[in-house]
């Protein structure tokens, strides 16, 4: 078998004069934004193809058999924007931060009408609520860090989420120490 990047002919020089390599043909140079079997285009020159024409819908370009109507985010199964995870860590731990600081506004009030023991009670479950809600938005958060999307609602779920868990649990510590008598 011959080889198709060379040209036929001996690879040998003739006798009584020096040995030459035979002529390679050299690679021309792909322009920058071309790729194989497409015509070069810059950045801001419309395509010279690749683009419907006027009339046709989406993914019906001549000369491309695969194209499809899907956009170039959805892979797979998924269909979620990116951040979306950042978003509901973000919602979840401000709703749990809302209802916190609601119930403890609203506290004062039932001491009066309701009495100190039911009170304690209440406030008790409310902030359990708060504790399980700012640990699910903390760690919705955590997992929407480590994803490549936005990562700014994420970073402040996980900030909201971490001050109130810190906030409830010291909460918890010195209700401890009073009922023990310190």
């Amino acid at each position: 078998m011959s080889d198709p990047q060379q040209p036929p002919g001996q690879p040998y020089s003739q006798p009584g004069q020096p040995y030459s390599q035979p002529a390679q043909p050299q690679p021309q140079p792909q322009p920058p934004y071309s790729q194989p079997g497409q015509p070069y285009s810059q950045p801001g020159q419309p395509y010279a193809q690749g683009a419907p024409a006027p009339g046709q819908p989406y993914g019906s370009v001549p000369g491309q058999p695969y194209a499809s109507a899907t956009p170039p985010y959805a892979q797979g199964a998924s269909t979620a924007r990116p951040g979306t995870l950042g978003r509901t860590a973000f919602l979840v731990a401000a709703i749990s931060v809302a209802f916190g600081l609601v119930v403890q506004l609203v506290t004062p009030f039932f001491y009066a009408s309701i009495g100190f023991g039911a009170v304690t009670l209440v406030s008790n479950l409310v902030n359990l609520v708060v504790l399980a809600g700012a640990a699910a938005g903390l760690w919705l958060g955590i997992l929407a860090l480590r994803r490549p999307a936005p990562h700014l609602p994420a970073a402040i779920a996980v900030g909201l989420a971490g001050s109130t868990l810190v906030g409830v649990l010291t909460s918890w510590i010195a209700n401890l120490f009073s009922y023990v008598g310190f």
